[in-house]
């Protein structure tokens, strides 16, 4: 029993596929249902049918979803003693509840509300709001801000420019048609995956998801896939700069990589990179203090890379009155990348890294999300937690040794005040 947990697999009869985890001598319970479609998938395949969605469709059906016979279903959880939620990433889309009480009712109402769409031209109209008034709140947001204007002076026609939400004109022409032929596409059992992390019993959960799928048909013909754009290499602006009502200024120093060639190969430059970072912009480098008090980077400081088989980026982001000096120092930094790393400081972040992937199996919900997206990535998540134990400082070197930090932008997000003297 791998880090003391049980798990079953198993894709039912209709195509729904089910990862059950027991957790010994916990009460809590978690049930997430989703699917692989999200903010990315703008444009789909099914055999020979190309089909072009509005943009935020996964993320404007999330918020339809919790309805049931013209109900809405939170309050029926409630009543069960299981509080429920969902969230929309770029790739998938999910619904759960969690529960220190009996799971057969709430998992059969998860199944039930996911696998039936209720909406009607009121339901969507009303919703338009409540989305619009999201999106403006994250437009307000500077970090939001900067980072969205980051996807877009980098990517010409990969989804990433295009927010989660949708763009403005997409939500407010939403529409139930729109939204059912999204729904119908992607919400079919062969494309669901149920995840349970539970004390209880899982062979008797299993059963009970068994029996509850008899009647519910797959109704899909072959497979569904997401049809990325052709992506060029260069970034499209080199520098953006906004202005908004705030005190200091954000800036971001963005690098656009090259995609890699398996989720795995990924997974390996995603650990390798995200360690020599750290190293350099993190409190283990000596350097770092003086940085803070020469006041070049504030608690507002950071540096992240994400590589999958579509896209690559680094981007450092800092709050700071000191922009062209943040800048510089990122400049040294991205030079450095490529030098090897101190043993020292890879030997703690190493322990570090592995400390955390065991912390992170006991958050259900964060172990229910890493289990469901490996299964749509078609990877073993608890093998790609070993990873980071594959790595060494010559493994690092090698493996950033071969990138390309020639696309860069620069995204700034200033005061209001500051336009003048532009």
């Amino acid at each position: 029993m791998k880090y003391n947990m049980n798990i079953l697999n198993k894709t039912l009869d209709n195509s729904l596929h089910v990862i059950l985890i027991q957790k010994p001598d916990y009460v809590k319970s978690l049930f997430m249902l989703g699917v692989p479609a999200g903010g990315f998938d703008v444009v789909q395949k099914n055999q020979d049918e190309i089909v072009k969605h509005s943009s935020g469709c996964a993320h404007f059906l999330e918020h339809q979803m919790f309805r049931l016979n013209q109900r809405d279903v939170t309050q029926d959880f409630a009543k069960m003693q299981a509080q429920t939620n969902a969230f929309t990433s770029y790739t998938e889309t999910a619904y759960y509840f969690q529960t220190t009480s009996d799971i057969e009712k709430p998992l059969a109402l998860l199944l039930d509300f996911v696998e039936n769409l209720d909406i009607d031209q009121q339901s969507v109209e009303k919703e338009k709001g409540i989305i619009l008034s999201e999106y403006n709140m994250y437009e307000q947001n500077p970090e939001q801000r900067l980072l969205m204007n980051t996807w877009r002076a980098l990517y010409h026609k990969h989804p990433l420019k295009i927010d989660i939400l949708g763009n403005k004109d997409d939500i407010s022409n939403m529409t139930p048609e729109t939204l059912t032929q999204f729904y119908q596409m992607n919400y079919d059992p062969s494309r669901l995956t149920l995840v349970g992390v539970t004390g209880k019993d899982i062979n008797k959960i299993m059963d009970f998801v068994i029996e509850h799928q008899k009647g519910v048909a797959s109704k899909i013909q072959g497979d569904i896939a997401r049809i990325m754009p052709e992506e060029p290499k260069e970034v499209v602006l080199k520098e953006s700069i906004e202005y908004m009502d705030i005190t200091m200024p954000y800036v971001c120093v963005a690098y656009k990589l090259n995609p890699v060639d398996t989720i795995m190969d990924a997974m390996r430059l995603d650990i390798a990179l995200q360690m020599r970072m750290d190293s350099l912009f993190g409190p283990l480098n000596p350097e770092y203090q003086t940085w803070m008090d020469e006041q070049i980077i504030s608690q507002v400081a950071f540096a992240e890379c994400d590589f999958n088989v579509d896209h690559g980026y680094v981007i450092f982001v800092a709050q700071t009155y000191k922009v062209q000096e943040f800048i510089d120092l990122v400049d040294i930094l991205v030079k450095k990348i490529k030098e090897p790393i101190d043993p020292s400081i890879y030997h703690a972040l190493s322990t570090k890294m592995i400390s955390q992937n065991i912390r992170s199996l006991d958050s259900f919900d964060s172990l229910a999300i890493e289990m469901m997206r490996a299964h749509f990535e078609n990877y073993d998540y608890l093998k790609s937690l070993e990873l980071v134990k594959e790595m060494d400082p010559s493994v690092i070197e090698d493996l950033c040794s071969h990138l390309d930090f020639s696309y860069r932008s620069i995204i700034e997000i200033l005061p209001n005040e500051s336009k003048s003297s532009k």
